[in-house]
This record gives structure tokens, C-alpha cells and sequence, in this order.
């Protein structure tokens, strides 16, 4: 049963102070690995130690009685190189074509996880697991019970990999952009709720024409009248001193004065020359003075400076800022003014593109029903002759198929595997029939038909063979071995017309050892193939 083409298989798994395990090392073949032996020996183990490697939460009353921890390390040979692309995508790539986990349990009820030598969390586990292996066992609700795998599972009958995959980009976009929808319509609120205040901040900065240089400018005309006004009583007082007036001369009466008594008694014509210059230098010094000013003071332009430039310290004290930083506020108002604006627009753009992928999400998701119906016909029938062949005689399968209005991840079907196990009873969905032997049939007439197209490449069967025997059990047999064809199985059993397919037994037995003289109960493994399977095969009845 074994080829050249698995991609993933457990290879080795290694158990050490675990339950009843103290250090046992248990290598798998490919193809079908039956584990065997008496009642309370310790088969169920082995899978509860693979399911733990796989991410399954632990159990501290696993750990072997006086000891402080719990080992399970599992090495998986792989040479698949879409399994390889996916573990470097999530960060723990693996050389040599062996992935490595490792789980440790604590007697406090911690535990640690390593992937590839790498701490990993359960979630990574679980997710590897979810995809690449699969546990059939009595009234699992595994991914073969679920409507959404299901689908798959009809997918790849169907070999609808293609259009799955465009309609799951065109969800996705769907998605997308409803989501984008949300959120723009959230903002859209908000952001009209502010719509007031940032109207009024605008108006605020507005009123003022906010820039530095008419900043600097207001500041020197103040200066220029504060200094107009500090000048006035000094010019008047110098005015005085030149005019003077009724009761004391001024200067320039006085130096007329002297002028004129110096031309009558003491000067020539030379020194009067001489006098004239300064009278007049003096009289046009007075002229400059009263004439330096260009203007007079306004006290109603200085209320004006002094009030507008208030106004940029009543903003600047307001944020905290300069008024360089004021015109960046100011314009980030503007913007998302702006934007406020034109939230109607894009939103109404954003509609409008969410109607044009509904249509084409909607448009491949009919094309994807309408494959799926035709060979749902098809796996229906195959099912059924699989089920058949496990002693389920009258038993049939029906693959239910509704289209509905709404969009989902895998479309607009909705699926239903439909099981009839007594003709005229009625078909009922497989996770609701009672007998879990009839269900782990059923899960393995699926597991047989849909193996090599699945991307499941282990699977692991706990109680397969519960509540059947003889023809039946060879049938089981046959199923078990088919899907080892293309797959790792590991399972369970308690008949030899079910072990003799296998390529592989572990054959678990308990012996009584002695430590510090007390005695003391191990689990120990024995793997047989080849020549001596058969004869180990031929003593299992005394095993039941």
C-alpha cells in the first residue's frame, strides 16, 4: 500500500512520563498503521498524545504519577512543497523535510509548545492540524460534519478549484468594500457632528486674514503710535519754548530780539551774516521737529492695532501655538472641512462600486451552485456504493444542495450530507444519526472517495471498527486500506480482518516493573510488519 507520493506522515513520536508511557519511542510507516492490543493497554494514548502535539488542550493527569512533567515530541517527514511554502508563511520553516513539535506538561498545570525548535502558541498547532490532518472516531464533529468543509469536500470532487478561488476574491473585495462602507458611514457622522465647530473656528480665523507679516505689520504701527503719542507732550513743550506766548517771549522773539539790538550797536555787516545763519538754522530746526512725524496720532486706528492684535493672542493662547503654526491649523480646518464635504460623494461612490461586486460575486457564486449541483448527483451516487460496500446494505447518500440570497465565504450554497441508513426511513444529516458505528462508516466511505483530492494527508481513526465484525470488518479493511493509498492512516482496532490490511501494527501491551520496591504499571510498544504481521494478526482474537 505504500508509495512514493505522500507529502506528510508522523514518523516518529516519542512519549516520555506520559500516563502509563514512562519513555517509549514509536515509529510509523506510510500507508495503514493499525495499533493493537488488549483492552486498557493503552492505544487510546498514543492517539491522545498525537492529538496533543497537534494542539489539543492538555490534560495535567496525563503526567505519569511522581513525576514533575510530561514530554510528546512527534516528527512529521514532508517533502510537500505547498506544506513547506505554508510553515514559511507562518514564520517556522523546517529543514531536512522534518517538522518537529514538541509539547511539555507541568504537574502545575502549565505547558509549553515548540514548532521547529520555535516557541509556538496552540492556535499554530491547531491550525496545521485543521488542515493537514483529520480524526474520524465515533460522534466526532470534525470537518467532515461541517456544512462549510462540506462544501469543499464537493469542490474538490467537482474540481472547482478555480472558480472557488475567484469567488472567494470577489467576497473578499464584497467584503471590503462593505466594510469601508461602515466605516466612511460612522465618519460620515462624526465628522458632520463637527461640522459646527469647524465652521466657527474658520470664521475665527477668517475675520483676521491670519498671516506673520500682517502680524510684524500691526506690531510696528503700533510701536510708530505709541511712540506719536509719547512724543506729543514733548513737541508741544518744545513749541512753546520757540513761540512762547503772551506773558514770556519765546526763543524765537528773543533771538529776533537780539538781532536787532546787535545790528544797531555791536556788529558789523560780517558778524550779522554770521548771526542770520543760526537764526535761520534754529528756526529750521523747529520746522523739522514739528514736521518729523508723518502723520498725527489716531486714537481710533491705535484702538483698531491694539484690538486685532489681541485677537492673534487670544488664537495663540487658544492652541498653544505661534502664528506660524495658527496658518497649519488652519488649513488642516479647511482640509477637513473639505473632506466633510465630499463625504456624500464618496459614499455614493463606494455604493455604487459595492453594487458592481454583489453582481459579480453574485454571478459566480450561480455559476459555482450550478457545477456544484451537477456533480453532487455524481458524489451522491459514489458515497452511497462506498457505504454499501461497508455492509451498509439499503443504506444511500444525498447531497442536499439550496441556493440562498446571501453571499457566504463559499458561496450561495448551502449543503447538507443526507443520510438514509434503512430504506424507507428517511434521510437525516449524518451528525444527527445514533449509531456511531454506521457514522464512522459513513466518514470513511467519505474519506475513501474524496482521499486524493483532499489536502488532508493524515488521517486518524479512534474506534473504527466499533460495533461491526466479521464481513463487515473486512470491508472496513479494504476502505482503511484504500485511503492509505494516498494518505497516512493510523488507527485503532480490535479485529484482525481490519489489521490484516495494515502495513504496520504497534502493538501496545502493559507490563508490572519494580522501582524503589513498589510496583509499578508501563505501557510498552512493540512495531511489527513484514512476515510476522500476519502471524501476530492470527492471535488477535485473543485480544477482544
Amino acid at each position: 500500500m505504500q508509495q512514493d507520493h505522500f507529502g506528510l506522515i508522523i514518523s516518529k513520536l516519542v512519549l516520555k512520563n506520559f500516563a502509563t508511557f514512562d519513555d517509549q519511542t514509536i515509529q510509523f510507516s506510510r500507508g495503514f498503521n493499525a495499533i493493537i492490543g488488549e483492552t486498557g493497554s493503552g492505544k487510546s494514548l498514543i492517539l491522545d498524545a498525537i492529538q496533543l502535539v497537534l494542539g489539543q488542550r492538555a490534560d495535567k493527569k496525563l503526567i505519569r504519577k511522581d513525576c514533575d512533567f510530561a514530554i510528546v515530541e512527534s516528527t512529521f517527514d514532508c517533502t510537500d512543497t505547498t506544506i513547506k511554502k505554508y510553515f514559511n508563511e507562518i514564520g517556522f520553516p523546517f529543514d531536512q523535510d522534518e517538522i518537529l513539535i514538541k509539547r511539555i506538561l507541568y504537574k502545575n498545570g502549565k505547558t509549553k509548545s515548540f514548532l521547529n525548535h520555535q516557541n509556538c502558541s496552540l492556535n499554530i498547532l491547531s491550525s496545521f492540524s485543521k488542515r493537514f490532518v483529520d480524526l474520524v472516531g465515533q460522534f466526532e464533529n470534525q470537518k467532515l460534519l461541517s456544512e462549510n468543509y462540506q462544501l469543499q469536500l464537493l469542490d474538490n470532487f467537482s474540481i472547482n478549484h478555480a472558480l472557488a478561488s475567484q469567488y472567494q476574491d470577489a467576497f473578499f473585495k464584497l467584503q471590503t468594500l462593505r466594510s469601508d462602507l461602515q466605516k466612511q458611514s460612522q465618519l460620515s457622522l462624526e465628522r458632520k457632528q463637527k461640522k459646527d465647530y469647524l465652521e466657527f473656528q474658520l470664521n475665527e480665523f477668517k475675520k483676521l486674514n491670519i498671516t506673520t507679516e500682517r502680524e510684524l505689520e500691526l506690531l510696528n504701527k503700533k510701536r510708530i503710535l505709541q511712540n506719536l503719542e509719547e512724543n506729543k507732550s514733548a513737541i508741544s513743550r518744545i513749541n512753546h519754548l520757540f513761540d512762547g506766548d503772551t506773558n514770556s517771549p519765546g526763543l524765537s522773539t528773543q533771538v529776533e530780539q537780539l538781532g536787532r539790538l546787535l545790528s544797531e550797536k555791536l556788529l558789523d555787516k560780517n558778524d550779522l551774516g554770521l548771526f542770520a545763519q543760526a537764526q535761520e538754522t534754529l528756526t529750521e530746526l523747529n520746522y523739522k521737529i514739528n514736521s518729523s512725524l508723518e502723520f498725527d496720532f489716531d486714537e481710533e486706528e491705535f484702538e483698531t492695532v491694539i484690538d486685532e492684535l489681541d485677537q492673534y493672542q487670544k488664537l495663540k493662547r487658544k492652541y498653544g501655538v505661534e502664528t506660524e503654526r495658527l496658518l497649519e491649523i488652519q488649513a488642516e480646518f479647511q482640509q477637513e472641512l473639505e473632506d466633510i464635504n465630499n463625504i456624500d460623494a464618496n459614499l455614493e461612490s463606494i455604493t455604487i462600486n459595492i453594487k458592481k461586486a454583489q453582481d459579480q460575486a453574485q454571478d459566480l457564486a450561480t455559476k459555482l451552485h450550478l457545477k456544484r449541483q451537477k456533480n453532487a448527483i455524481s458524489l451522491s451516487a459514489h458515497l452511497t456504493k462506498e457505504i454499501q460496500k461497508l455492509r451498509m446494505e439499503g443504506a444511500s447518500i444525498k447531497i442536499s444542495l439550496l441556493k440562498t440570497d446571501q453571499l457566504y465565504k463559499n458561496g450561495s450554497s448551502q449543503i447538507n450530507f443526507l443520510a438514509e441508513t434503512n430504506p424507507g426511513e428517511g434521510f437525516y444529516k449524518i451528525k444527527e444519526i445514533a449509531s456511531g458505528g454506521e457514522l464512522s462508516r459513513i466518514l470513511l466511505a467519505l474519506r475513501t472517495v474524496l482521499s486524493s483530492k483532499d489536502s488532508i494527508s493524515i488521517f486518524l481513526f479512534d474506534e473504527i471498527d466499533s460495533g461491526i465484525g466479521g464481513e463487515t470488518a473486512v470491508a472496513v479493511g479494504k476502505s482503511l486500506s484504500s485511503v492509505s493509498s494516498n494518505s497516512q492512516v493510523i488507527a485503532i482496532t480490535h479485529l484482525p480482518q481490519i489489521a490484516n490490511f495494515s502495513d504496520k501494527l504497534v502493538l501496545v501491551s502493559k507490563e508490572l516493573t519494580t522501582v524503589d520496591d513498589c510496583s509499578r504499571t508501563i505501557s510498552i510498544v512493540r512495531e511489527i510488519s513484514g512476515k510476522e504481521l500476519k502471524k501476530e494478526v492470527k492471535t488477535m482474537a485473543n485480544l477482544q
